[in-house]
């Protein structure tokens, strides 16, 4: 007696006889369970392959940083924590003082730079800033 489906196409089976389910069909359809499309169809295209086989997978490129400098920055409150009557924040790297904080005591201030805030509470405080 001969075994049963043997010789034929299907072996019993129907006309569908992949396995993980019946991704077939035309274009993308069927795909959308394994979203394996973009690596599957495309993508960006390594050196020598095939595009259908191996397509862009995971990240790639280069973002360079941000090209502009920011000046080192500090607060009049630091400044009159940590000094009394002459400060040249030029020698410690400091290139721009900024006006958050109090002013309790009159100051000598040596910075490139400085915000119209700092300028007002120094002056207002009686000290002086200059280049």
């Amino acid at each position: 007696m001969a075994i049963r489906g043997r010789g034929s196409n299907t072996h019993g089976k129907g006309t569908h006889r992949r396995g993980k389910g019946r991704k077939g069909g035309q274009g993308n359809a069927g795909s959308n369970d394994s979203r394996w499309m973009s690596t599957i169809k495309g993508g960006k295209v390594k050196a020598g392959a095939r595009p259908g086989k191996h397509g862009h997978l995971g990240k790639y490129g280069f973002t360079r940083g941000s090209l502009t400098k920011r000046p080192e920055t500090v607060n009049l409150n630091w400044v009159s924590e940590h000094f009394d009557n002459k400060v040249d924040l030029t020698e410690i790297g400091v290139q721009k003082l900024l006006g958050t904080g109090r002013l309790t005591k009159p100051l000598k201030i040596k910075v490139e730079q400085w915000s119209k805030k700092a300028e007002e509470k120094i002056k207002a405080a009686g000290g002086e800033i200059a280049q």
